[in-house]
């Protein structure tokens, strides 16, 4: 798997994985049921200088997950939906992982996550990243405060950055 960056060119992909989710997937990530039309309008608005957007890509290189980090004022609010079919892979916790990390390494201090209370694997992922959950009117919110990177940090995500830029250019060349 891999799990890289996505550029404004990938838009389309983006889209198509949302508008590819299940109706109760939909609920899920979005935290209320969304029309086609809301997916469509959500993605032409994101803004992927603003906002990462991470993708988790299979051996065939096949979206399957995807990570976003949103700007905010005082944190940076993640979300995360992964292929029904792939569930219980650790996609999404992989995803996380990756996101904390960017996140630190853009400076992040502190990030949240919101999601709905029946979302288990979402809750279970939270808790995997060490983040503070608090149920609030069916609604669950988790945060985490994020240390600075260390020297060491900082050479690993450079190290990992340019072999998932090197297995993305691989993949799309074969």
């Amino acid at each position: 798997m891999i799990i890289r960056p996505l550029a404004a060119s990938e838009q389309n992909v983006v889209k198509n994985f949302y508008l590819a989710l299940s109706t109760e997937d939909r609920r899920k990530r979005f935290c209320c049921t969304v029309s086609d039309y809301a997916i469509s309008n959500y993605v032409d608005g994101l803004n992927f200088t603003l906002h990462l957007v991470l993708g988790a890509f299979s051996d065939e290189s096949q979206l399957i997950g995807v990570a976003e980090l949103a700007p905010g004022a005082t944190a940076r609010e993640m979300a995360f939906a992964v292929r029904e079919d792939l569930r219980s892979k650790y996609i999404g916790t992989r995803l996380m992982e990756r996101i904390l990390c960017h996140a630190r390494m853009r400076g992040v201090r502190k990030v949240l996550a919101m999601f709905l209370a029946d979302n288990t694997p979402m809750r279970k992922m939270a808790i995997r990243a060490g983040m503070l959950v608090q149920t609030v009117s069916g609604e669950v919110y988790a945060s985490r405060d994020l240390p600075r990177p260390s020297a060491d940090d900082i050479h690993q995500w450079a190290i990992d950055e340019a072999v998932g830029q090197a297995e993305a250019r691989t993949s799309t060349t074969m």
